[in-house]
């Protein structure tokens, strides 16, 4: 059955409305210094600098933001040399990016995280405050907490679905402390880019039809 161009249109639209809620992926890649934020990200927190417009950060329990290293326990990320958060044991600082994305949901987020631990997490929440995944230190390649090591200091980098609705990320700890710098993030695209995609496949479903119907010929 060849279809039409409509109808390849209707079919694309079918095929992303059906397609269920992918899980929250990641990647990482070494450290010491940070890598620098993912392709298609725009740095919101520096630490070094105010947050990016409409993102704000609500921290609880015993949360230090600074340079350096404080107490012996605490240490930036490796190669890190300005301000960075550091998370004491029952700590928590949660980033909500609902005005910096204008009410739309993440689709990437990355962080400089340091000094991988098992007991350092990442929490992911939807805009009705639900958290739809948590990633740990023991998640990554290696979480033994070495402050200086490349391999233990990594650039983190999440990819969310649309149906996620990711909009904020909660970082906390239940050990010494979890310290992190640079945060990346992106939004999911507008409606209308939505909109220009849908009818990109489309155009290349009518492109196809008529390459086989020359093909034929």
């Amino acid at each position: 059955m060849t279809l039409s161009p409509r109808n390849t249109i209707l079919v694309a639209v079918a095929l992303i409305a059906a397609a269920p809620a992918a899980a929250v992926s990641f990647t990482s890649a070494a450290g010491a210094p940070d890598p620098g934020i993912a392709a298609g990200e725009q740095l919101v927190v520096s630490f070094d600098a105010p947050h990016a417009a409409g993102v704000t950060d609500t921290v609880a329990g015993n949360v230090i933001t600074a340079a350096g290293s404080i107490g012996g326990v605490r240490a930036a990320p490796a190669g890190d040399g300005g301000i960075y958060q550091s998370i004491g044991g029952g700590g928590s600082s949660t980033f909500d990016f609902t005005g910096f994305t204008g009410g739309r949901a993440l689709s990437k987020f990355s962080v400089y995280w340091g000094s991988v631990d098992s007991y350092n997490f990442v929490d992911f929440l939807d805009s009705a405050g639900h958290v739809v995944r948590t990633v740990g230190g023991s998640s990554l390649p290696f979480d033994s907490g070495d402050q200086t090591l490349g391999a233990t200091n990594r650039r983190v980098a999440f990819q969310f679905d649309k149906m996620d609705d990711i909009t904020a990320v909660r970082f906390r700890s239940d050990g010494a402390a979890f310290e992190f710098d640079t945060l990346g993030a992106a939004a999911v695209p507008e409606p209308e880019s939505w909109a220009l995609m849908v009818a990109g496949f489309g155009v290349l479903g009518l492109a196809m039809r008529r390459r086989r119907v020359i093909v034929a010929a």
